[in-house]
């Protein structure tokens, strides 16, 4: 192969990493968006009956095929197929270290997640230990999450073990995939181990862990690690699309990804899968949605902007804060502009607007500190685990 062909195959590879954090922070603000809606205009999901739409737009967004760009569920299953093809590739981009690589991220990937998540435990136990802010504006969903009492030992239970082994994720909402990210890591590493040994184990493996996360958690939790099992294969026998074809899948992805069971918009498909239409839907999105943009040259492009990558980069800081920004910066806000006069969804808008802003702005102070501290230490324990003579360059 010349030194040309070496070059351009290596830009892909960049071009797709690139992608592959452009869709991960456009899946963060996805589930930012969920978030909002469901504390201030919870009708565009409908999980609730007694849920009412503030006007006809609402009632058509939640009723049209459009609500892909608040589908928070929807985004949570891309970042698990995104992370198995990532780590895939951290793994395997130099076959020559890949046992290494195994031994290294194995040892680093738990005080990798685990340290930015503490961390935001406890901004969140002195938040809302030392200022309290009226939420009666909001709604139930938000008003009951920002109204509890827990103590500083639930604090570190819970960012250091209740959220990586049980899904306990009481001060935190979102660190309930924390489970599945640590274990779906984990499920990675030993089937690419299972992989080096023999092709056939590797394929049978991937099944036997699929069906144990059934058999052990449900069905939510097998779609969880099956996410990472299909990122993993996306990585390893994933292939370049046409645009068309590319193209097509992208849209049944977000089609899919704005799934509702109460939708008129997916009435066919709830005909098929019932109640398992929001789950089901959400599920096959994330895998369309990241297949059809990193396997096709054109639509990685599209994706492999500044912007969107540093969002990406952003993405881990941003999920791991917005709840609690929203109740600092959000709530506020709304009070404020309520007392102004300002109609319920104005006030909603600007002030939901200030605190994405915000939020991308702490999120930055937060990568910078915090997720850079778990990447620094998370190499130290490795290198003084690790054997000298595994630490190859």
């Amino acid at each position: 192969m010349t030194g040309k062909a070496d070059f351009s195959y290596g830009s892909r590879l960049v071009q797709k990493i690139n992608s592959a954090e452009s869709i991960r922070g456009l899946a963060c603000l996805a589930v930012v968006f969920s978030h909002l809606s469901l504390s201030f205009i919870p009708y565009l999901h409908y999980f609730d009956v007694n849920d009412v739409a503030n006007n006809q737009l609402i009632y058509a967004i939640h009723h049209s095929p459009f609500a892909f760009w608040y589908s928070g569920t929807a985004a949570v299953f891309i970042f698990f197929v995104l992370s198995g093809y990532v780590l895939s590739y951290a793994i395997c981009k130099n076959p020559a270290q890949i046992s290494f690589k195994l031994k290294n991220m194995w040892i680093k990937r738990y005080p990798r997640l685990m340290i930015p998540a503490l961390f935001s435990c406890l901004l969140i136990w002195v938040v809302f230990n030392t200022i309290k802010i009226d939420s009666q504006h909001a709604g139930g969903w938000l008003q009951s999450y920002v109204t509890q009492v827990f103590s500083l030992k639930t604090v570190f239970y819970e960012g250091t073990i209740g959220s990586f082994l049980f899904a306990e994720s009481n001060i935190n909402w979102v660190l309930w995939t924390m489970t599945i990210e640590l274990l779906g890591s984990f499920t990675l590493f030993i089937l690419i181990g299972l992989r080096q040994l023999h092709h056939v184990v590797f394929f049978i493996g991937s099944i036997v862990f699929a069906y144990f996360a059934y058999y052990w958690r449900g069905e939510g939790f097998c779609m969880g690690i099956s996410s990472f099992i299909i990122g993993m294969y996306i990585y390893f026998y994933g292939r370049q699309i046409s645009l068309l074809c590319a193209s097509t899948l992208l849209i049944l992805g977000l089609y899919l990804a704005g799934a509702h069971n109460t939708s008129q918009s997916y009435v066919w498909l709830y005909e098929w899968l019932g109640n398992r239409t929001y789950e089901y839907g959400n599920f096959f999105a994330g895998i369309l949605i990241v297949y059809s943009i990193l396997m096709n040259q054109k639509l990685s492009n599209i994706l492999d902007q500044p912007l969107l990558v540093w969002l990406g980069k952003l993405s881990f800081s941003v999920y791991l804060l917005h709840l609690m920004l929203m109740y600092l910066i959000c709530l506020p806000f709304l009070n404020l502009f309520l007392s102004w006069g300002w109609s319920y969804l104005s006030a909603v808008m600007w002030a939901s607007s200030i605190f994405i802003i915000v939020t991308l702005g702490v999120a930055q102070v937060y990568s910078h500190y915090v997720d850079k501290l778990s990447i620094d230490v998370s190499q130290k324990i490795a290198k003084l685990i690790l054997k000298p003579k595994d630490q190859v360059s």
